[in-house]
């Protein structure tokens, strides 16, 4: 990822609708997977980014959060300065076998090469019977400008992201689509998008023969402050459903594994 998309979202991510809302959706399937293991458990937040996750973790985690982007973890070490931060590579995590309880790779496996490798050393580093909650964006129909200028190399059917994990060793508990209610709006625009750019009303790029606005980057502008509040609400709704329930369709992929 771009080291001004870093910046970008250490701006936002504590008021955008979109982060504030899916953090309550991973934070409560965390939970809900670790149940009485919680208190103590140690959390690594693979590919942690500007670290805003580690600051919703649960009251008691050991939480360490890894990236292999100095500019991200030059964020992080303001933002979570009370978790351990660690520069690596999620092919090689710099941690023994069986090093932690819960390993989040939140929206992580869509900017690697080799999925099935970071899957594997993501099992490597679980305790037996440790948790990975895995993120991932969701239909290669909703490719846009935003996983472009994200360094995205696909987008996923749920089928296929828990086949990455059970091939690298996890056993599959719940998967689900999530960000399931702002499905048509999220749909709606990037078909617009889509239009523009055939239409040839705006310049366009090409990544793995996909193409799409090349212009711009990430959406992450924040609405308006009732807009903003009422699709955070809308968003964080889920942490009720997606944990428990098979949603048809989403913007995003949601799955629980275990070691």
């Amino acid at each position: 990822m771009r080291a001004d998309e870093h910046e970008r979202m250490y701006r936002v991510e504590t008021r955008h609708f979109w982060f504030t809302g899916t953090r309550r959706v991973i934070v409560s399937a965390l939970e809900r997977a670790l149940g009485s293991r919680l208190a103590g458990a140690r959390v690594l937040d693979l590919g942690c980014g500007t670290g805003f996750t580690l600051t919703r973790l649960p009251d008691g985690v050991r939480s360490v959060g890894l990236d292999y982007s100095p500019a991200a973890l030059a964020f992080a070490r303001e933002r979570a300065s009370s978790s351990a931060l660690v520069r690596g590579s999620a092919y090689a995590l710099p941690f023994a076998d069986g090093s932690f309880d819960a390993v989040l790779a939140l929206d992580v496996l869509e900017h690697l090469d080799d999925d099935l490798a970071a899957a594997r050393e993501l099992r490597r580093v679980l305790a037996p019977g440790g948790v990975a909650i895995v993120t991932v964006p969701a239909f290669q129909a909703l490719w846009s400008a935003h996983d472009e200028a994200l360094d995205h190399r696909r987008r996923y059917r749920l089928s296929r992201i828990e086949a990455v994990l059970r091939d690298a060793g996890l056993t599959i508990e719940h998967g689900s689509y999530y960000n399931f209610f702002l499905f048509p709006a999220v749909a709606a625009a990037r078909l617009a998008e889509r239009a523009r750019v055939a239409m040839g009303l705006t310049r366009t790029s090409s990544t793995a023969g996909r193409s799409s606005p090349g212009a711009k980057g990430t959406d992450l502008r924040i609405p308006p402050a009732p807009i903003n509040d009422a699709l955070a609400a809308l968003l964080g709704a889920e942490r009720a459903i997606a944990p428990r329930m098979r949603l048809p369709f989403g913007v995003s992929c949601l799955v629980i594994a275990r070691a």
